[in-house]
């Protein structure tokens, strides 16, 4: 049986066009992390019908509530859709650095502006264990606080949450970008598989 990752794209605005965009590394990461599956670019409704397995919300792109920008508006418009779908269906769910926010903030998590965290590398440690990963970090804004629906999984020095999961549905939030590393990390793809 073939299975499907279906990718949520980052939106670009250019002039009177909107670009769908997924980076190649990430599709590579995926590849690596589940070889038996094919990666799909979502970028219309319809696509959900091609039995996904799992879908990936990508990096990329701004909070609606945090900038009314029409690229984020319109990454919006395909994360609520096919976020809602992959409830419903209860298939499987990774949110990567946008789309880790885009979870949180869907179950009304708290979400604000950090220093010191873009285009940088800091420790994550884990509220299970005493053990500590250094990350990479490209975003403006971290998540604070979660919903009760969602469990801290790992957390930084200054209490930004970089690692949650759902309490009882197979949903990952991940701040980092496992994808943006030169080789890619055996952490990363034993993390990602843990959870999902």
């Amino acid at each position: 049986m073939i299975k499907n990752i279906g990718v949520i794209p980052t939106i670009i605005k250019r002039r009177n066009s909107i670009n769908l965009l997924i980076d190649c590394n990430l599709i590579i990461f995926l590849k690596k992390c589940f070889p038996r599956y094919n990666v799909l670019l979502l970028s219309d409704k319809k696509e959900a019908r091609n039995k996904i397995s799992l879908f990936v919300s990508s990096g990329g792109n701004s909070i609606v509530s945090l900038d009314q920008g029409d690229a984020n508006k319109f990454r919006k418009l395909l994360d609520d859709y096919f976020f809602k779908y992959a409830l419903k269906k209860n298939i499987p769910y990774l949110g990567i650095c946008h789309g880790a926010q885009h979870i949180a903030n869907y179950f009304g998590s708290t979400i604000v502006k950090k220093k010191n965290h873009t285009k940088t590398n800091h420790l994550i440690f884990f509220k299970s264990s005493t053990r500590r990963q250094n990350v990479n970090s490209y975003h403006d804004y971290s998540i604070t606080k979660l919903n009760k629906k969602l469990n801290i999984i790992a957390y930084t020095k200054d209490g930004s949450i970089e690692a949650f999961k759902h309490n009882n549905k197979k949903i990952l939030g991940v701040m980092w970008h496992p994808e943006r590393y030169k080789n890619i990390k055996k952490f990363d793809l034993q993390f990602i598989k843990k959870y999902l």
